[in-house]
């Protein structure tokens, strides 16, 4: 069973973690600390507004706030979900007013590589999305955006090589 196709309680458990490592191993925009949640136990976010549950993950000193994001085997991101898009909507004009960037670091544990793109090319990404795919959902209901490693590539502002970088 592909993991997008496992109950979310499963999916919850490892989501981010990898990707998130591989983002402060990098450090693709700078010196970064933490800014978003990281999946505390025991607290329940349900009742937390979409806006709260979704903030950007990262600052970089550099002057972004930082979304990172996984994808897999079959190369498409799954994890642009509707109610975290427009969270991060919200988000990008916050950051406008305090003079800071959106952006967001997608790593493809497949492939071992990763790409920022600025929250204007996600924009983008997702209205063709919306017109090629629509809106996919997961078995649990969940609504995302499908958005292919190929587009992400292609759309990036940086892009780079985990083993190159790292064990280089």
């Amino acid at each position: 069973m592909a993991f997008h196709d496992r109950p979310y309680d499963h999916r919850f458990q490892y989501m981010g973690d990898e990707a998130e490592s591989v983002y402060e191993s990098v450090k693709p925009m700078g010196n970064t600390v933490r800014f978003g949640w990281s999946r505390p136990k025991g607290i329940n976010f349900k009742k937390l507004p979409a806006a709260m549950r979704h903030m950007p993950d990262y600052y970089a000193q550099s002057g972004y706030l930082v979304e990172v994001m996984g994808l897999g085997k079959d190369g498409v991101l799954k994890s642009m979900k509707v109610n975290k898009y427009e969270a991060l909507k919200l988000w990008n004009k916050i950051g406008k007013m305090l003079g800071l960037e959106l952006a967001v670091f997608i790593w493809n544990s497949h492939e071992h590589e990763y790409v920022t793109l600025m929250w204007s090319s996600i924009v983008g990404l997702v209205a063709q999305s919306k017109r090629k795919h629509g809106v996919q959902s997961f078995s649990d209901g969940n609504e995302y955006y499908a958005l292919p490693w190929e587009w992400l590539v292609d759309a990036a502002v940086w892009k780079g090589s985990w083993y190159a970088e790292t064990q280089g």
